[in-house]
């Protein structure tokens, strides 16, 4: 069995790198594209006859009212305002957690590798 020489092993490394490292960020920016109609945005709380409720003005300058099931048992009082991140054209599609909220390590990891193949070659020539 032949073994790799060093250079060509930091020629593999490095392709290998790059490659797994721009994969990511492409796949990064294609997830961000897909949420790319989500807008973040400030709501208020409302309680009614002890139902909750939150309101906030759409992207088309409507308000936009829709029913918190599960408030927080620590949650903002009455009149609070909360962000909320919701679909542009189904504002019925909210949460209150940024849905691209994973996206920075899949970014981040693909950064790295990049950087790291890009590292590798400049080393080995």
């Amino acid at each position: 069995m032949t073994e790799l020489s060093d250079t060509a092993l930091t020629g593999v490394v490095s392709s290998a790198c790059l490659t797994a490292g721009v994969a990511l960020l492409v796949a990064a920016l294609l997830v961000r594209c897909l949420y790319a109609w989500w807008v973040r945005t400030v709501a208020v709380h409302l309680v009614e006859d002890g139902r909750h409720r939150l309101r906030w003005y759409t992207t088309r300058y409507e308000i936009h009212e829709e029913p918190w099931l599960r408030p927080p048992p620590a949650g903002p009082g009455a009149g609070a305002e909360v962000t909320v991140y919701y679909h542009a054209r189904h504002p019925h599609r909210w949460s209150l957690v940024a849905p691209y909220r994973w996206l920075w390590s899949l970014t981040a990891a693909g950064t790295l590798l990049l950087g790291v193949g890009l590292l590798l070659r400049l080393l080995r020539g």
